[in-house]
């Protein structure tokens, strides 16, 4: 556990820019040919006030809306702020608004925020084929790393498990294990490669019906996240599919007794995850009612 603590603080280090509320710090250091829009100081003291304003009102209010655009009438090439404006339209799944927001984010720091804008049409907006095309520019461009706590190649993972591609599935899912392993020689394999990528490995494998793996990548999750409600159902899936049904019975009757310890990515408050079963939208949202 204490290699997956030092794994997180060094994947805190390389995302907490993206939270910066400093407005100095977010004015982008862009990679785009469009003309630069220069700001006066007394601009730059008027973007500060407004923007210390957005932070006082809800995030999902029309009023930050207003003064977000406000910013945005002095620095329209503000990357950040454009973002700022499409957030909160996904996280109330509202994507269509805020899919053009996001796309002028792209345009203004596409190093920034073309990542984030593939794995918000991964996970939010369920755009997957967009999302996939994004994330295989970025890696084309700048290569592969990580956003939002996990590989790109996590996310390609993801995106093609959700169109039932699976042996595509399992090579990005690959990747992404390989990558872990590379960016964390010292630890334990179950540790070096993150517990939701052991648990989408296995996902993958058991769609294969590769049922012995699939368990082999279950109990790797569980190494971690012992309590795993998610991958012990699934495990007993697989324990079914193999004819042990007593082991996949009890493994099941656990699963529910652990409901309340389902995926628990930031993310999770906002959307279902796939393949996800303790969550109310899950089509095995009353598992834990049944017999």
């Amino acid at each position: 556990m204490k290699a997956m603590m030092k794994k997180l603080i060094v994947l805190f280090l390389v995302f907490s820019s993206c939270a910066d509320k400093n407005p100095e710090n977010v004015l982008p250091k862009r990679d785009s040919q469009l003309a630069r829009v220069d700001i006066t100081a007394a601009d730059k003291i008027k973007i500060d006030s407004l923007w210390k304003r957005a932070n006082r009102v809800w995030l999902y209010s029309l009023e930050r809306q207003l003064i977000l655009d406000s910013i945005l009438e002095i620095k329209p090439d503000s990357a950040y702020f454009w973002q700022q404006k499409a957030m909160p339209l996904y996280k109330a799944r509202k994507y269509s608004l805020g899919k053009p927001f996001l796309a002028k984010a792209v345009e203004y720091d596409s190093a920034r925020y073309l990542p984030y804008s593939a794995f918000m049409k991964c996970l939010f907006s369920k755009e997957y084929q967009e999302s996939i095309e994004e994330f295989m520019k970025v890696k084309e461009k700048y290569g592969d790393s990580y956003v939002m706590d996990h590989t790109y190649n996590f996310y390609l993972g993801l995106d093609y498990l959700q169109l039932n591609e699976f042996e595509k599935a399992k090579e990005f899912l690959e990747k992404s294990k390989e990558q872990q392993f590379k960016d964390f020689p010292d630890d334990p394999p179950h540790e070096a490669c993150h517990y939701m990528d052991w648990f989408y490995l296995g996902i993958v494998l058991m769609e294969l019906h590769d049922y012995g793996k699939a368990i082999e990548c279950f109990d790797n999750s569980l190494k971690v996240y012992e309590d795993f409600a998610d991958a012990m159902f699934y495990k007993a899936s697989c324990y079914y599919a193999l004819g042990d049904l007593q082991l996949a019975k009890e493994l099941v009757e656990k699963a529910k007794t652990e409901s309340d310890n389902t995926i628990n990515e930031d993310q999770v408050v906002y959307e279902i995850y796939p393949y996800q079963v303790f969550h109310r939208l899950s089509p095995y949202s009353k598992l834990h009612l049944e017999k």
